[in-house]
Formats: structure tokens, C-alpha cells, sequence
């Protein structure tokens, strides 16, 4: 029975990332700005992993970024980019959030959840924080 909710959660994830890269990437971007929708995933019971849909995008320096990142799970969350100063706090479930920044910068560069940003749902068991986390790529203009 766990490999069944096991398989229902990766291909949700799959699925799920599908349509955010496709948004992602369509008409909301201009020469000067990017919009990146992100959603936060959580898995279903106690064991499983909570993830960043899309968990890695690509944006050209000197844009002006928008991440809205919307938590769907029934946990707190966060999102942090130290390099860029991105910390909107906890995220309380059900809750979008929308964090604009200027990618100043080229290289790669990691976002997670910081420990303690996740709390309560399922059982109360948060497991997240080794897992949360994903690669924003800031190319060339």
C-alpha cells in the first residue's frame, strides 16, 4: 500500500511540475521581468517528501523577479535565496506568497526551506527540511 501513495505522489509532483514550467515559461515574461510560479507539494503521510514544483528554473540577470510561490501542503513552509536576499517567512498553508527581487548576479544558486519553517500537519511530522530545495540559474542577458 505504501509503494501505491509512494507512486501517486511522484506522479502528482511529475504532473504538477509539468503545468509550472509550462506557465513558468509562456507569456509572463518580458525583457526586463520573469514571473516564476512555484508550488509547494507535500506528500501524503507520515515518510514522505515535500517538494518545490518546478525545483529548478532559469532567469537572465538583470531581470526583475517574481516568485509567487503558493503552499499547497497542510505544513508551514519557506523558501530562501540568501544570495538574494529572499526570505518571506513562513508560508501558512493554503497561502501564496509573491517575492520580487533583481537577479543581479549569474551562477547558480540554491533555494531551500530553512529548519524550522516547517510545522504541524500530517501527524504533526514535518520532514521537509532535508528535502526542500532546488537550483535557480541566472544566465546572461
Amino acid at each position: 500500500m505504501k509503494s501505491k501513495s509512494l507512486i501517486a505522489v511522484i506522479l502528482i509532483v511529475v504532473v504538477a511540475s509539468g503545468i509550472y514550467y509550462a506557465e513558468t515559461f509562456d507569456s509572463k515574461s518580458s525583457s526586463n521581468s520573469q514571473t516564476v510560479n512555484m508550488q509547494i507539494v507535500g506528500g501524503v503521510g507520515v515518510g514522505t517528501v515535500d517538494t518545490y514544483v518546478p525545483d529548478n528554473f532559469t532567469i537572465k540577470e538583470g531581470q526583475n523577479v517574481t516568485l509567487v510561490v503558493q503552499n499547497t501542503d497542510d505544513n508551514t513552509h519557506g523558501l530562501v535565496i540568501t544570495q538574494f536576499g529572499v526570505n518571506p517567512g513562513v508560508i501558512l498553508p493554503g497561502h501564496t506568497d509573491r517575492i520580487s527581487f533583481v537577479a543581479n548576479q549569474t551562477g547558480t544558486f540554491k533555494f531551500y526551506e530553512p529548519p524550522g519553517y516547517c510545522k504541524g500537519g500530517f501527524g504533526g511530522v514535518c520532514n521537509s527540511v532535508q528535502h526542500m530545495w532546488g537550483y535557480m540559474t541566472v544566465s546572461p542577458p
